[in-house]
């Protein structure tokens, strides 16, 4: 049980005070123990939940006047399904699912705070019940809990629970991920890995964050910070550690002499513009089974107007010869990769293209390609996936 100081939001105080069961957790409030009739005319016990948003010590409706019912279909004193009650899966929280979605709407302006929500769709479910049997109630005695969710963000996620992804997101669990090169692409691949329940990011760069880096990277960092010179994995690591608490930085280069700084990874995503270095770093992670994504941009002034292409080559288990041809390991006297021109748009775009194959790969979206090479033509603005043999 919690003490928390959202007991002090006027609404759940109220509910508290009229005696019903409430749980805050995975961003939904929750009130069980709400008795309702079954299409066999018996009586049993559900729960009501939606998705509320919390504001200091207040709770926010994340939706309007809907509500999920956990339990058989709500019958009203007959046994006949009540009409409110429509079919619809979502997940609540980790092994909590509702089956119904509830909706009576009041009027034009809906709900005029939670309170009322909750007590209409109480007594629009529990007095069916109490038709047939006086002595059950919705209200069997005060109870609040908020649930720790135990989830690697430092403020609550309430876009997944506002969505109904948690069971879909907890496919992030478990997950190790490292981020090699905190230049445009790698910057802004972060910047969406964080937004995810992955248990640890680890950045790696032994470069510092200068003028030109952050116009090609997201966030807006003031002159004082330029001025500091910072590494750029300890720059990134404090700005997205205030949302994820997982995120670490090695300021540092990888070579031959370091590779044991990836261990425990389970997928890398590689975006240093050290063409060299690769290789050896690839040669690593194909020994040790790691997963990887590598990005690259080859843009060129042509007649004053910029063209080129944006790639993104993927080695998993099984096809690592047949990735590492479509990753261009220039020679020595022609490096190429220092030389490219990068904006941020196409950085972004480039990061955003890497991070959504590694979301199919881990069964995030659906993937029916499983492509391991795909590029982006800027001047046909089209996307072209091989599939790698």
């Amino acid at each position: 049980m919690s003490s928390a100081p959202l007991v002090r939001d006027p609404d759940l105080s109220r509910l508290l005070d009229d005696g019903y069961d409430v749980v805050l957790q995975a961003g939904h409030l929750i009130v069980r123990h709400i008795p309702y009739v079954t299409e066999t005319r018996t009586i049993e016990y559900g729960f009501l939940a939606y998705p509320v948003t919390v504001s200091g010590d207040h709770v926010v409706s994340s939706t309007d006047h809907r509500i999920w019912f956990g339990g058989a279909a709500p019958c009203d004193e007959h046994g006949r399904k009540l009409p409110m009650a429509n079919p619809e899966a979502r997940a609540i929280a980790d092994g909590l699912r509702a089956d119904f979605m509830l909706s009576s709407k009041p009027g034009p302006a809906g709900y005029p705070d939670e309170y009322s929500k909750i007590t209409a769709y109480s007594r629009l479910i529990a007095d069916q019940a109490q038709a047939i049997d006086r002595s059950v109630t919705p209200t069997p005695g005060a109870a609040w809990q908020e649930v720790d969710d135990d989830t690697p963000f430092a403020y609550r996620d309430t876009a997944t629970s506002r969505a109904g992804l948690a069971a879909i997101n907890q496919r992030y669990r478990g997950h190790r991920i490292v981020i090699i090169g905190l230049g445009g692409t790698g910057s802004y691949i972060l910047d969406q890995i964080a937004k995810t329940e992955v248990d640890a990011i680890l950045l790696i760069d032994g470069d510092t964050f200068d003028n030109h880096n952050a116009f090609r990277a997201p966030g807006a960092p003031t002159l004082d910070t330029l001025r500091s010179r910072q590494n750029k994995a300890t720059y990134f690591a404090s700005m997205y550690s205030n949302m994820h608490r997982g995120v670490t930085a090695c300021e540092e280069y990888l070579d031959e002499d370091n590779l044991v700084i990836l261990s425990g990874a389970t997928f890398v995503f590689l975006a240093s513009d050290d063409a060299m270095g690769k290789p050896v770093i690839m040669d690593w992670l194909e020994a040790h089974d790691v997963p990887f994504i590598d990005v690259g941009m080859g843009i060129e002034e042509i007649d004053g107007r910029l063209g080129g292409l944006l790639r993104v080559s993927t080695s998993l288990q099984g096809r690592r010869e047949q990735a590492r041809v479509r990753i261009p390991v220039p020679a020595p006297e022609r490096d190429d990769y220092g030389r490219n021109i990068q904006t941020a748009d196409l950085n972004a775009l480039n990061a955003m293209l890497a991070v959504i194959r590694w979301k199919r790969h881990i069964g995030i979206y659906a993937d029916a390609t499983g492509e391991g090479f795909s590029t982006y033509s800027l001047i046909t603005n089209e996307i072209a996936n091989e599939d790698l043999p």
